[in-house]
């Protein structure tokens, strides 16, 4: 594998893309850094809760993408990890769950599977988000060998959050989104951090060398495994507790900023 000087990590929403700003891609400024970086032998990483389905309108811009909140690396087209929710597990969520009136989202890299009595709840969602129908697909469709990386569970009755994390804490890494009532959830031990120290170790690079751009909580433990974390102009109090430094928003082109500050560019 290619050698590198170091690696640039990079959060997607909030960090490459904003909704608050309604910046939806990588923008003009931000894609000019990022070839800057790789001509200065930096290895630029995209990291994400989504899936590479959900990136591909970025991921082109960088040369490897860990998705799926850490489920899932690849740099240049070699996979270097990818970590699934064994069947019998699944199944047994949903056998547990589904009849609690919530909503089981299974992700893999390229499709999205969901239960055929939900059928009406995505084709809402891909219609708000004009997404495309070929993201996603019934579970009756999916290949034995496309394995599941990552769930979401959209749930009513908080009462479901607070059985799923007793049930599960030995076993599943549970994640609260911060304003939605939904879970993302891997197995335990999967997060972005752990997938960051991973490459960081294979391709023995010195820590010091290592950055990390986040703005919310599931990216305070990638951004403890560099040696420099750098907050995004809107974050959470996590997030500026492990930053080593704060620059502005997408919209202030705030990983140039950084970059520039930082004289990896």
């Amino acid at each position: 594998m290619k050698k590198y000087k170091g690696i640039v990590f990079f959060d997607y929403d909030g960090t490459t893309v904003d909704e608050v700003d309604k910046i939806k891609t990588a923008t003009p400024k931000t894609r000019e850094s990022l070839q800057k970086l790789k001509e200065n032998g930096y290895l630029t990483m995209l990291c994400s809760g989504r899936t590479k389905k959900f990136l591909e309108n970025d991921i082109d811009a960088y040369q490897g993408a860990i998705t799926c909140n850490g489920c899932y690396t690849e740099i240049d087209g070699e996979i270097i990890r990818n970590k699934f929710i064994p069947d019998e597990l699944l199944f047994r969520i949903i056998d547990e769950y589904f009849h609690r009136d919530v909503i089981i989202q299974m992700d893999t890299q390229q499709v999205t599977y969901y239960l055929h009595q939900d059928a009406e709840f995505f084709r809402e969602f891909r219609e708000l988000f004009n997404l495309p129908e070929e993201w996603y697909a019934p579970w009756k469709f999916r290949k034995k060998d496309n394995r599941i990386n990552k769930l979401i569970l959209n749930y009513k009755d908080p009462q479901v959050y607070r059985d799923f994390k007793a049930e599960f804490k030995d076993t599943l890494e549970i994640a609260k989104h911060i304003r939605e009532p939904y879970l993302d959830i891997t197995l335990k031990g999967i997060t972005k951090g752990n997938a960051v120290r991973e490459l960081i170790e294979k391709l023995g690079i010195d820590r010091k060398d290592t950055y990390a751009f986040g703005d919310m909580d599931n990216d305070i433990e990638m951004m403890k495994e560099v040696g420099t974390g750098i907050a995004m102009g809107r974050h959470t109090e996590g997030v500026a507790e492990v930053a080593s430094m704060i620059t502005g928003t997408v919209k202030e082109e705030g990983i140039t900023t950084a970059l520039e500050k930082l004289g990896l560019i």
